[in-house]
């Protein structure tokens, strides 16, 4: 029987990944959660005869429940910081203290065992590595960016630890997100030191560097990044071994789930590493004869066998239609070509300062959800499960 769990928090865009999450696996099984982001709800709610097995919530609305004096059913307190003021032990007199941001299975695993309801299975298996998932395009004006923002932003909400990395000549990405306050060296003062941390035979040492001193985090993206590179030529002298370096780094070690790739111009050094290096290209057409002419073009040139280290794309390859009108596309696909994905067209992204607009309407959310778990999810077993497929 699934256990019953009440769940209070301040922000309603916590709640929806998580019963996304729930609903598409096993966890579905075990677990029964009623949701609150309102206190008067909540509060209303937990008077009612219904008792639950467990209440699990931001520290206000735990507090006003314990007012009450109907506290015999086991809780825990969700902290941003992993603990609450002047409690060192991870846990409260009566309660227990849970990190609010975590990987959804560890998040899930830690309300289980509130509750005590044991698992159908053995404990989860680690993730094997980092998936490096690279958004490209044959044409301009196919919308990447706005893709690559919005799968970084619903992964993070989905408790996977992602990187964001723009590797446009001209990072767009400013146009939707604002930089955080600081002075970290960003992406400019790595690419310097990547350089210089050649070693006399050519290799590259990697000790040298520790990528955290460059990255910041995107509270609004739910993820890490870069700051932008201010020098116009730093970005156009980035080579393609330089980017397969880069990348190599931050797949390195497993400290991030997923690292999305947001590229510029295919035919750039950047790009072509990208195709090289990474485990899904999500390619992003737009329903016009040019777009799709130029994808089944280039898919052609890297499935050729004199392309060297770019056979591979093709079976890399999955096809995002992005800003259509509905469902259907109305020409025929060129070989090669085989539609994954639809986006839909947002007329409100027309007009001016429209960047908040791109990672908060509903209906494209819902399709880059249907996206990642229909695309993504797959390459991530063991990540969002705990076992492979």
């Amino acid at each position: 029987m699934a256990a019953r769990i009440v769940l209070a928090v301040r922000e309603s865009q916590y709640i929806e990944p998580l019963l996304h999450y729930i609903h598409h696996n096993e966890y579905g099984r075990m677990l029964r959660i009623t949701a609150f982001s309102r206190m008067d709800t909540f509060v209303e709610f937990m008077k009612g005869e219904e008792i639950p097995d467990a209440v699990v919530g931001d520290s206000a609305f735990i507090e006003a429940w314990l007012v009450e004096g109907r506290s015999t059913v086991p809780w825990a307190v969700l902290s941003e910081a992993g603990e609450v003021p002047g409690k060192q032990d991870g846990s409260l007199a009566g309660g227990q203290v849970i990190a609010k941001y975590q990987s959804l299975p560890s998040l899930l695993e830690s309300i289980l065992r509130l509750c005590d309801v044991k698992r159908s299975r053995t404990a989860s298996i680690p993730k094997e590595e980092t998936l490096l998932l690279g958004v490209v395009s044959a044409s301009g004006g196919s919308g990447k960016t706005t893709l690559a923002l919005n799968l970084a932003k619903q992964l993070g909400g989905l408790g996977l630890s992602v990187f964001y990395l723009n590797l446009e000549s001209v990072d767009s990405s400013g146009l939707v997100m604002r930089m955080p306050p600081g002075d970290s060296p960003g992406l400019e003062r790595l690419l310097y030191e990547l350089k210089a941390s050649v070693g006399e035979e050519g290799e590259a040492r990697p000790d040298r560097l520790a990528l955290e001193r460059y990255a910041v985090r995107q509270d609004s993206l739910r993820s890490d990044s870069f700051r932008p590179v201010e020098n116009f030529k730093e970005m156009l002298q980035m080579s393609l071994a330089d980017t397969l370096d880069l990348l190599e780094r931050l797949s390195a070690g497993g400290r991030y789930d997923v690292v999305i790739v947001d590229t510029g111009s295919i035919e750039e050094e950047r790009a072509q590493a990208v195709l090289q290096r990474c485990g899904i290209l999500l390619w992003v057409l737009r329903n016009d004869e040019a777009s799709l002419y130029k994808t089944a073009r280039w898919l052609g040139h890297c499935g050729n066998p004199n392309s060297g280290k770019l056979q591979e794309v093709p079976d890399k390859s999955r096809f995002v239609m992005n800003f259509a009108a509905d469902s259907a596309y109305d020409r025929a696909l060129p070989a090669g070509i085989r539609i994954d994905a639809v986006l839909p067209y947002i007329p409100s992204w027309s007009l001016p300062h429209h960047g908040e607009l791109s990672l908060n309407s509903p209906q494209f959310v819902a399709g880059v959800l249907q996206l990642c778990a229909e695309i993504i999810e797959p390459a991530l077993p063991r990540v969002f499960t705990g076992e492979s497929v």
